[in-house]
């Protein structure tokens, strides 16, 4: 019925159906030419986000929670997902995200961001920054450096400001950022600036401000994936603009 659902909202608007299937039965094969994939999930079926951003790194995921969870939100950033949506998104706002998705920005619920505010409180570090070294990649491999360049950018993406705004308090040009942007998804491994705001926390490279992370630790500290049961009979969607 939920897959249903959506190929018939998405019928009529610039977002074509290419595949309509159960977890299971999945081809991904088939999403090669899709920009966008539509996944709706639960905590056991997460992985099918890491699935698809692993076969096919260039395609955007939306994931539509049909049971929300904090830590399922963050598991479906970690393991590609570029926006995370719940099951009581109306059709409007869900035409929106894919929009929003597709012009390559990401899409969170306003009450986590709210929650992830408390529970971190990221202020810049006064006076310079130093490059930090000996850090892991977000999939466990060896990262040798960041620049101190680098730290001050992550620590803008953790804060939530655009290229623009980091360029203005860093003083350096925005093309600058944007080129030091992609530098620190490469380095980190990530697939967006979300991710990597959530790793830089992670890892405490962006310090904490008067409200300790220990309040919420469960949303900051890195969660385990978790394997989709057999017969799960949620499905992903793959539309292209």
């Amino acid at each position: 019925m939920v897959r249903e659902s959506l190929v018939a909202l998405l019928s009529g608007t610039r977002f074509t159906v290419r595949q309509v299937a159960a977890s299971p039965g999945l081809h991904l094969a088939d999403l090669e030419a899709a920009r966008l994939a539509l996944v709706v999930i639960d905590e056991e079926a997460a992985c099918i986000v890491g699935q698809v951003a692993e076969a096919l790194p260039e395609v955007k995921i939306v994931a539509l929670a049909l049971r929300d969870t904090e830590g399922l939100m963050l598991r479906s950033l970690q393991l590609g997902a570029s926006a995370y949506l719940t099951e009581d998104v109306s059709p409007s706002d869900l035409l929106k995200t894919l929009e929003v998705v597709i012009a390559d920005c990401a899409v969170l619920p306003m009450s986590f961001l709210g929650r992830l505010c408390l529970a971190a409180d990221p202020v810049r570090a006064p006076g310079p920054v130093a490059p930090l070294t000996g850090l892991q990649r977000a999939d466990g491999t060896s990262l040798s450096s960041l620049s101190s360049r680098e730290v001050n950018i992550l620590e803008g993406l953790a804060l939530g400001e655009s290229n623009k705004v980091i360029a203005r308090n860093l003083d350096i040009a925005e093309a600058t950022v944007k080129v030091h942007v992609k530098a620190i998804l490469r380095k980190v491994r990530v697939k967006n600036r979300t991710q990597a705001a959530v790793w830089a926390m992670n890892r405490g490279i962006v310090t904490s401000g008067a409200a300790p992370a220990e309040r919420f630790g469960s949303l900051l500290s890195p969660l385990p994936l978790v394997s989709g049961r057999d017969g799960f009979t949620s499905g992903t969607l793959a539309a292209v603009a």
